[in-house]
């Protein structure tokens, strides 16, 4: 472990506490250096989950402390051996183990916060919070935790340097400046949760109320270099080069914690880990996340909340195919970002400039952000432009968006407005407003409102399930805590939605209850009755018009097991009505054995049939099928040695849809089609088998092998489901579409 020497920082909560300038600290979880006897203590936790709020002095107890290069957080949890959970997970893996979770708002005003969260087992996890309280887990951080075993208790051992994130110190007069500290405890057996403060990141005041503590920030620069080296080769026969090298970096200088220059050249924009199966014949895109660095870091800076996943900047854009279809992934050949983050004023900018290739296909981005804020309100404008050289079109987007936050209310709004430029020009406009009031800690009520005009196109940069689009709901939640020998929680949700187009047109919407029971092992159940009302579907795909869809019922209910142990199981069972006339029953059963602290197998089921599933084939066309569609997962994870992970995932699916009934769309009517047979099969495999070695933050060796296909079949519908699955899968295996292994170094200097 590294060790670190003390400067004369001291933390102050109300007074001046003193800490020894000559300690040297190890990260070893032990908490035994003197330097923590002079530490600021937390002594009292509050139950937050169930939010009873009953204070404790005997669940856990924290100490803070801070010097010039960062701030250590030690944890000790009075968890004896019998009681406790121990065991890993991969970076922002799910942790099956006791946990704590430190939230640090860095500027102690709310405008955003990061996540660090650190399992008995040595699991990590990291995230942003922004300041609508939302978490993106794709940001990783330079910081290191250690955690150590005693018999009636375990403790954990965190430091987070100063220059691992970008703030703006919230300095007084005397130079001290106040950050906000969060400190939570996961009881793995009970699924209770106790904290340093009253709130959780689910109610509106939870950076009002967050514990604040003077501290010493000195003044850093810093200059961080992180180049890389990638080498693949594909086996599978291929147009271009079975062989492929690359290389690049990129640079971070900060000048002062509130301040990040962020430039690459030929960044690693591949990213190692492939995507899930995704099988997707809906209107609505598969939304991915972004593991790639350049847009993870400052990632709050351009944040606008707008509901339905709605963004202006989908990062995924960024280095995706190519506008002629021949790459499915642009290089880049470079890129730049600068953010300034002041008391009140925050501002950033970023470009990115594709590779022209051969015949102009890169495409040229550029995004600015500039926001004010105080304690309770926020205000700021979010402006981007996309340059297609390829399809001579040029597309550019902007948001108004505001946000307010109290003990009791929560508002977030945003106005948004979208212009393109390819044959003729074309605007559209938009707007989303979510208002949220917080009851009491188990009582809530959110209303939300989104529309999106027929023009409005934001997909150049953005993400949008649709556009042409009038979206609202109320919903109210109310959770009643128990507290006996086999209940600790009820929790009930109504939610009540309409939708309609932007001319008015009715679509389907969905009413619905939700009751969620906590079990005092630890087990829950979760019962969902819902209500799909008729309405016109205008967005079954290919471009076909509207036509009325009736109404249907779904009921759920799930199933999972306590946490506890070396085995847990999670299992549901839905029945729904389905299309024009049809039912589905849908079943699904996920796994874990644990059996080492270090490992970890998943083996994840997904089996749904029915016979209403509804496609559009061609414009205004669609079928009724008769499908069956299954999906498997199995997921290894170890740490094989000290810094050495092995993580596996094999998935594979089965898709077979015979054809049922086929309509053609004529003015807002189905007219049924005779003698035509859509049907077809859909069998896809991936797999993935990947080592990674931890040299440090930012500084990795990876190997990693890929193997997978897909096999999409037209044929009659009496010759569905005529192969076993498995000789399919075995086909996707033998004669595979990606077959490749990777090898890549990158370090961090």
């Amino acid at each position: 472990m590294r060790a670190f020497n003390w400067g004369l920082g001291a933390l102050l909560i109300g007074a001046n506490i003193s800490v020894s300038n000559a300690s040297s600290l190890i990260i070893d979880g032990k908490l035994d250096e003197p330097v923590w006897q002079t530490a600021q203590h937390i002594e009292t936790f509050f139950q937050v989950v169930p939010a009873t709020h009953e204070a404790y002095q005997n669940k856990v107890s924290a100490k803070i402390t801070v010097d010039q290069a960062g701030i250590y957080i030690g944890i000790v949890n009075y968890q004896d051996q019998q009681s406790r959970k121990k065991q890993f997970n991969l970076q922002d893996g799910f942790m099956q183990a006791e946990f704590n979770r430190i939230y640090l708002d860095f500027s102690g005003d709310g405008s955003s916060a990061y996540l660090f969260a650190t399992t008995l087992g040595g699991g990590r996890q990291d995230a942003v919070v922004t300041a609508q309280r939302t978490t993106d887990h794709d940001w990783d951080g330079d910081w290191e935790s250690a955690y150590y075993e005693y018999e009636t208790y375990w403790s954990n051992e965190v430091f987070i340097p100063w220059h691992s994130v970008s703030f703006s110190p919230n300095r007084e007069h005397s130079g001290l400046a106040s950050i906000g500290v969060g400190i939570q405890l996961y009881e793995l057996k009970s699924n209770q949760i106790y904290a340093n403060q009253k709130q959780t990141l689910g109610n509106s005041d939870f950076f009002l109320n967050m514990p604040k503590f003077k501290v010493h920030i000195p003044a850093q620069t810093q200059l961080s270099f992180v180049p890389y080296v990638t080498h693949q080769h594909h086996f599978t026969e291929r147009q271009n080069k079975q062989r492929e090298s690359d290389a690049g970096f990129d640079l971070f200088y900060k000048p002062s914690h509130n301040q990040t220059l962020s430039v690459a050249v030929n960044p690693d924009f591949a990213q190692v880990d492939s995507d899930d199966v995704d099988v997707n014949y809906s209107a609505v895109e598969t939304l991915r996340t972004d593991k790639r660095p350049f847009f993870t870091q400052d990632i709050s800076v351009f944040n606008v909340d707008v509901l339905q996943d709605t963004k202006l900047i989908h990062t995924r854009r960024i280095g995706a195919g190519s506008d002629d279809g021949t790459e499915l992934i642009t290089p880049i050949d470079g890129a730049v970002r600068f953010v300034h983050q002041g008391t009140h004023n925050q501002w950033g900018a970023f470009a990115v400039r594709e590779n022209s290739l051969d015949n102009a296909v890169g495409k040229h981005f550029y995004a600015g952000r500039y926001s004010y804020r105080t304690a309770n309100w926020r205000t700021g404008i979010l402006a981007t432009h996309v340059e297609r050289p390829w399809l001579n079109r040029q597309a550019q987007s902007m948001a108004w968006d505001s946000q307010y936050q109290s003990q009791r209310w929560s508002i977030q709004s945003a106005l948004l407005l979208s212009q393109t430029d390819e044959q003729a020009r074309q605007t559209g406009h938009g707007g989303s407003l979510n208002i949220g009031y917080q009851f009491s800690p188990n009582t809530s009520m959110s209303g939300q409102y989104l529309r999106l005009n027929q023009q409005f196109n934001n997909r150049d940069m953005g993400y949008m399930k649709r556009n042409d689009w009038q979206y609202a709901r109320l919903q109210l939640s109310h959770a009643k805590n128990i507290g006996n020998d086999w209940l600790t929680r009820v929790k009930h949700t109504l939610e009540v939605s309409y939708e309609a187009n932007a001319n008015g047109l009715k679509l389907p919407a969905k009413q619905g209850y939700r009751t969620e029971f906590m079990m005092a092992n630890g087990a829950q159940w979760t019962v969902h009755l819902d209500y799909l009302d008729t309405g016109w579907q205008d967005n079954i795909g290919a471009q076909s018009e509207a036509f009325m869809q009736p109404d249907a019922v779904e009921g759920r209910v799930l199933y999972q097991s306590p946490y506890i142990g070396d085995f847990s199981w999670a299992a549901s069972i839905e029945y729904d009505q389905e299309g024009l006339s049809g039912h589905a029953q849908q079943y699904a059963l996920d796994m874990t054995w644990m059996p080492h602290e270090n490992w970890n197998l998943k083996f994840n089921n997904f089996f749904r049939r029915g016979d209403g599933w509804l496609v559009a084939n061609e414009r205004n066309q669609i079928t009724q099928y008769d499908r069956t569609y299954f999906v498997n997962s199995i997921e290894v994870s170890a740490l094989l040695a000290n810094n050495l992970e092995l993580s596996t995932n094999l998935q594979w699916s089965v898709l077979e849809a015979m054809s049922k009934d086929v309509f053609m769309i004529q003015e807002g009517m189905l007219h049924k089609r005779d003698q035509v047979d859509t049907s077809f099969e859909d069998k896809r495999l991936m797999s993935q088998f990947k080592l990674r070695y931890r040299l440090g933050a930012y500084s990795d060796i990876y190997l990693v092998y890929r193997r997978g296909g897909r096999d999409i079949t037209s044929l009659d519908r009496t010759q569905i489901g005529q192969q076993a699955w498995l000789e399919g899968v075995k086909q996707n295996w033998t004669k595979p579409d990606e077959d490749s292994v990777i090898f890549k170094v990158r370090y961090l200097f």
